[in-house]
């Protein structure tokens, strides 16, 4: 291994990935008003904005009243009075079409071994491709309602749990991977775990609650929090020089991109298209939106559908879809085994190096969406990238 590589490296795995608070964008950094985050690389105009994420923005506006009514967000979006920034830039992860605002509630994740090194994530609303989640980007009086809801009833509901104790995150994801999870698509067990967890800090009396209930229902509740922990991890490395380690991940709808260990502000792009998996009907792949979601940043560590040999379910999801080299890329992409896991000796640690000396992209696991904004969640796919902007990346290391 390159020692820059082993460097950045050394650092990922000396993380320590805790649930520390739920807080606000505005708290935690400082977030101002009228400026939302949104997933992968910066769009630099809303042109450049895919209609998903632009649904989110006008339901995000209302929801911080900034404006009253739909209406009145989309005319201030293309105003230009809203600003949009890059979640990960900002040590942010959001999925697929969900923004961020000031007074939304997000998970912080901190490192045991320095506290002051810190991630966060908006609540997850779980669902399916129907219901007015936020990251399907839907724009109606349902979404409005609904990101209520998950704010200030679901946040609000959760707020003591870490405050008891911080809850390290590595334990919960390697349990999980060994029973079936694969961290990104699949979180069957390490929802499980995260709901006892929850149950016992609030009691028993909060079972009984709507809120437990909901929470208990959705799996995909858990997403955010591991990708979170997996952006706390792979962001340890940022400043390492030489280092071609990832560090972010993520598309917007339009382009997908990449940051590496040794260039923190410099993304490399290709143009994003739609991942590839089974579609509901009628919807075909034209109908589709380009690969998005900050999500990504778990196969930027090293899961999700880089772990789909631990996971059956996903290898059944998408059979006739996954390239037929997925089961031996984490031993030619992936660094190393993460110490921090030794019940699945998962694989970890994402290098531009590798990716162009074996000439193999990553593959990732990614949610598809309507790319007019109607229809919501169409399914779940595969997506890899071209070797394009890796090559790019890797020329400028020495």
């Amino acid at each position: 291994m390159n020692s820059a590589d082993n460097l950045a490296i050394e650092k990922m795995v000396s993380v320590v990935p805790a649930w520390q608070r739920v807080t606000t964008a505005k708290e935690a950094f400082g977030l101002v008003d009228r400026t939302l985050l949104h997933c992968g690389p910066p769009a630099n105009s809303i042109n450049n904005l895919v209609k998903p994420i632009l649904n989110s923005a006008a339901v995000a506006c209302v929801f911080e009243g900034w404006a009253s009514t739909l209406e009145e967000a989309d005319e201030m979006i293309d105003a230009g009075e809203i600003n949009f920034q890059a979640a990960q830039d900002l040590n942010v992860v959001t999925p697929m079409a969900a923004v961020v605002s000031s007074s939304m509630k997000l998970t912080e994740f901190c490192d045991m071994n320095n506290t002051d090194h810190r991630t966060w994530a908006p609540l997850n609303g779980g669902g399916t491709g129907a219901d007015p989640v936020p990251r399907y980007g839907y724009k109606n009086q349902n979404a409005i309602d609904f990101l209520k809801y998950l704010n200030h009833e679901v946040g609000e509901a959760i707020v003591n749990v870490p405050v008891m104790r911080p809850i390290e995150w590595l334990p919960i994801i390697d349990e999980a991977i060994i029973q079936g999870d694969d961290g990104h698509l699949r979180h069957l067990e390490s929802h499980k775990i995260l709901a006892s967890i929850i149950l016992e800090c609030l009691g028993d009396e909060f079972s009984e609650s709507g809120v437990y209930a909901f929470i208990k229902k959705w799996p995909f509740f858990h997403l955010n929090f591991w990708m979170a922990a997996s952006k706390l991890i792979v962001s340890s490395a940022v400043g390492t020089d030489e280092s071609g380690i990832i560090t972010a991940f993520g598309g917007n709808g339009n382009e997908f991109g990449f940051q590496i260990a040794a260039f923190p502000d410099r993304w490399f792009t290709c143009a994003a298209g739609p991942p590839l998996g089974k579609i509901r009907d009628p919807h075909t792949v034209e109908t589709c939106v380009g690969a998005f979601g900050d999500s990504a940043i778990t196969e930027g560590l090293g899961l999700g559908a880089m772990a789909q040999s631990f996971c059956p379910d996903m290898q059944e999801l998408h059979k006739g879809f996954t390239p037929d080299d997925i089961f031996t890329l984490p031993e030619k992409l992936l660094m190393v085994t993460h110490p921090g896991m030794p019940k699945s000796c998962a694989r970890v640690g994402l290098s531009v190096r590798a990716i162009v000396e074996n000439r193999l992209t990553p593959i990732l696991e990614l949610g598809i969406a309507d790319k007019n904004g109607v229809y919501g969640g169409l399914g779940a796919g595969i997506y890899r990238p071209p070797i394009e902007p890796f090559l790019e990346a890797s020329g400028l290391l020495n």
